[in-house]
């Protein structure tokens, strides 16, 4: 057991030094971990060291047989010690001690250095670093922990000084249109439209902490004169939502201004392409649309004409000078393909040749086509009609946009053919807001404005909605109350916006029969959803 207990002594020693034999606490638990089964053994060893060491004992003392007598009398006196253990454990020390002479002296105030022979040398431990190193790295890292919270302070202070409120009790919306020049009046009655909403807003009950308030802006026609207006114009803070029923030329310079300065705009452009509003196949984020775009008309034309009325031979006569026409054709093509039409004869035509229009009306009337479909007409309409009745084309036509004043004295011409409008003034809902308009200003809507004007007037509606029900005045929390939009009841339509195009998801549009004369309203469609 000597053997045993002189092994790991000698270990010790020289991991640690002769030093160790001083601090018999520390070497009773290295000498436990060491010789677990020799406990007894080195309490006996480490109990006796401590008492030495009282006794003025060190480890480089050279010991007299008379000092050795000394001590082992000691221990048998003071520990009961017997003297045969009291002369093994002074035997070990003494071995131990006189094979490791060292310099283990030092003053009590002196402090303890790490010296060679001090310290136990660990390949890659605290032997080979000095020991301010982890002191250095948790200062350094406090100090870049402190800088990056001082940098979210600055952050959040100028995320809220730069962030949009309402300005006193008002909840502000900026209405771009043109307002002033040869277009002036449209834009002046989609105005006057909006303005009749807000005064509507304001006098309900449904919000008494803020009132509404629309701001119109004289915009430029010209697409980059109009995006650096409307970026001056939006350096107001106060302005928290956007209207505009602008072409889309304009529509593709402003949306990205929306996402830039993340305030939403709501689009009332009645004939808009959703790729005015999108970038690389997605709508921006913060531009919503009210109104069906091109696509939504000719699935409508395609659905009414082959599910509703069941005439599947088609023939078409479509504007190849607006870009809106060209890209509503390209949809109904597909919708008929998808719808199991059959399309007959299909011939373009411009603003000049819609004038002289006879051979392509012929060719229509021995196509054997048994409807004949005009998306998006306009102006031309009465002209085409009357020269598709004169080419002897007797079968149904389905046209958009039926106004009575483009009928003059042709209401014969109009005999069996089919409307759909994105709103109609013959709407009977849609009467009781023109009486108020009416009423407000002393004057009706004119007619050729109606559609333009009824739809500011319900992107009012639900822009004063979305601004009511948001969890606060940032865009993003306005954005997520408008895509959220469901079955919101407007003048012409209920909407529900569809969150992959930011337009409306299936609204009904009206419908509208010529039988003998003017056209009447028969009521408001959409597509079966299990139709596509």
């Amino acid at each position: 057991m000597e053997k045993t207990i002189k092994k790991n002594l000698q270990k010790l020693i020289d991991d640690y030094g002769l030093c160790i034999l001083e601090d018999p606490d520390c070497l009773s638990q290295f000498l436990d971990t060491l010789s677990p089964k020799s406990r007894t053994e080195n309490f006996k060893l480490t109990f006796a060291l401590g008492h030495l060491t009282k006794l003025g004992w060190k480890p480089t003392d050279e010991q007299s047989a008379e000092s050795i007598s000394k001590y082992i009398d000691s221990l048998c006196k003071q520990l009961a010690f017997s003297r045969e253990d009291a002369k093994s454990v002074i035997n070990i020390i003494n071995d131990v001690a006189s094979q490791n002479i060292a310099d283990c002296s030092r003053k009590k105030e002196d402090f303890f250095f790490a010296e060679p022979g001090n310290l136990r040398k660990i390949s890659g431990g605290i032997a080979n670093k000095p020991r301010t190193m982890w002191l250095r790295k948790k200062s350094l890292y406090n100090g870049l922990i402190l800088i990056v919270a001082l940098l979210t302070i600055v952050v959040l202070f100028y995320q809220i000084g730069s962030q949009r409120n309402p300005e006193g009790d008002e909840f502000r919306i900026a209405f771009f249109a043109t307002l002033s020049g040869q277009y002036a009046s449209s834009g002046q009655d989609e105005l006057r439209a909006a303005q009749l909403a807000v005064e509507q807003v304001n006098r309900s009950d449904k919000n008494q902490a803020y009132k509404l308030k629309i701001i119109g802006f004289d915009t430029p026609l010209d697409p980059v004169e109009a995006a650096q207006y409307i970026k001056n114009v939006m350096e107001d803070k106060s302005i928290l939502a956007m209207m505009t029923g602008m072409k889309n030329s304009v529509l593709e310079a402003i949306s990205p201004i929306a996402d830039e300065i993340q305030v939403p705009l709501v689009i009332t452009t009645p004939e808009v392409n959703a790729s005015s509003l999108e970038s690389n196949g997605k709508p921006y984020l913060y531009a919503f649309r009210i109104v069906n775009d091109s696509d939504s008309r000719a699935k409508m034309l395609a659905y009414f004409s082959i599910q509703q009325l069941n005439m599947k031979k088609i023939g078409i006569f479509y504007n190849s000078e607006e870009s809106f026409g060209v890209t509503q054709h390209e949809s109904l093509l597909r919708w008929i393909k998808i719808f199991k039409g059959e399309i007959k004869a299909d011939i373009a035509y411009t603003n000049k040749s819609a004038e002289d229009s006879i051979s392509a009306m012929k060719a229509i009337a021995d196509s054997e086509a048994d409807i004949l479909i005009l998306p998006n007409s306009g102006k031309n309409t009465v002209k085409i009609v009357s020269k598709s009745r004169e080419s002897g084309f007797t079968g149904t036509i389905l046209g958009e946009d039926y106004l009575d004043i483009y009928l003059g004295n042709n209401e014969k011409v109009f005999y069996n053919s089919w409307w759909i409008n994105e709103l109609s003034s013959l709407d009977p809902k849609i009467r009781s807001v023109l009486n108020d308009y009416r009423s407000l200003y002393n004057e009706n809507c004119p007619q050729k404005d109606i559609k333009r004007s009824l739809l500011a007037y319900d992107a009012v509606m639900w822009i004063a909605a979305s601004l009511y029900q948001a969890s606060g005045y940032r865009g993003e929390a306005v954005r997520h109350a408008l895509l959220s939009t469901r079955n919101f009841p407007l003048s012409h339509a209920t909407l529900t916006i569809d969150p992959r195009t930011h337009g409306p998801l299936n609204k009904a549009m009206s419908l509208i029969y010529c039988d003998k004369g003017k056209g009447i309203f028969q009521k408001r469609i959409r597509t079966n959803q299990s139709d596509y």
